[in-house]
């Protein structure tokens, strides 16, 4: 019986030792492969471009660094903004804004060839 039972722990030990291991599964997973991602719009600046004068224009290139100077025009500036409408950068005034550029034309006139007088004027406007 011990040599039955020697003979059956060598058998176990064999099968043990020249046994292969059960395989490991291995789980990878592809990268996502998504499609070209939309462009999302992106909102361009929009401001007033130019620093001096009646004739503001808007648009991405926005007055930064204008000079601080003495101008009539500029007093009604404050009564006009650009903005953003339906994807186009307008002027926005307000009902002021008009009156305004009015009378610093009106100054303008009166007073041609005297800048201060024309600017005196304007500060009424």
């Amino acid at each position: 019986m011990v040599i039955i039972l020697a003979m059956a722990v060598v058998a176990i030990l064999i099968t043990g030792c020249t046994s292969t291991s059960q395989p490991v599964a291995v789980v990878t997973t592809e990268p996502t492969v998504t499609a070209t991602p939309t462009e999302v719009p992106t909102v361009l600046a929009c401001g007033i471009q130019t620093c001096n004068g009646l004739a503001v224009t808007c648009g991405p290139n926005v007055a930064t660094a204008c000079p601080n100077t003495l101008n009539p025009s500029n007093q009604c500036l404050q009564y006009a903004t650009c903005q953003d409408v339906s994807g186009s950068c307008q002027l926005v005034t307000e009902s002021r804004y008009d009156k305004c550029v009015n009378c610093v034309e009106a100054c303008q006139n009166s007073f041609p060839n005297n800048p201060n007088q024309v600017l005196d004027c304007s500060q009424s406007c």
